[in-house]
């Protein structure tokens, strides 16, 4: 009988208060520790390895904004690339048009060596194409 193939998936959030402008800054950063929950049996300090699914964003006072623009790195100063700048439009919220939000679909396998910090911490920064916005919340899903 052939083994069965289990997939988990796992999520991260972060919330945050960080304005965006139109390029790219190392302060406006959410910090996602992909093996924080994790058992310690299956945490490796060495080689992350997972596949990230998606990134969700969330934007508040974004009133002028339409498209939101991720880089997703392993490193705190936005150097060694894991996800390059990935852009999507923004969808106002129904009630509160200021409110914004950005999904995409990454499925992209994903390994840190020793290269790069491999503890499953990842950085990802966004910039919005005018005006600013409030980096209010995002969300890495993956899969192990």
């Amino acid at each position: 009988m052939p083994t069965r193939i289990t997939h988990f998936l796992h999520d991260s959030t972060v919330t945050g208060s960080q304005t965006l402008g139109v390029a790219f800054d190392a302060a406006d950063v959410h910090v996602h520790d992909l093996q924080s929950f994790l058992p310690a049996f299956q945490k490796d300090a060495r080689n992350y390895r997972g596949i990230v699914e998606g990134i969700h964003v969330r934007l508040t006072s974004a009133g002028t904004p339409t498209k939101v623009t991720v880089r997703l790195c392993s490193d705190a100063a936005g150097d060694i690339v894991l996800v390059p700048d990935t852009e999507a439009t923004l969808v106002g919220g129904i009630t509160t048009s200021a409110t914004k939000s950005a999904a995409y679909s990454v499925k992209l396998p994903l390994f840190q060596r020793l290269s790069a910090p491999g503890n499953g911490t990842l950085y990802l920064f966004a910039k919005v194409d005018s005006g600013t916005a409030v980096f209010a919340e995002s969300s890495i899903t993956w899969m192990e």
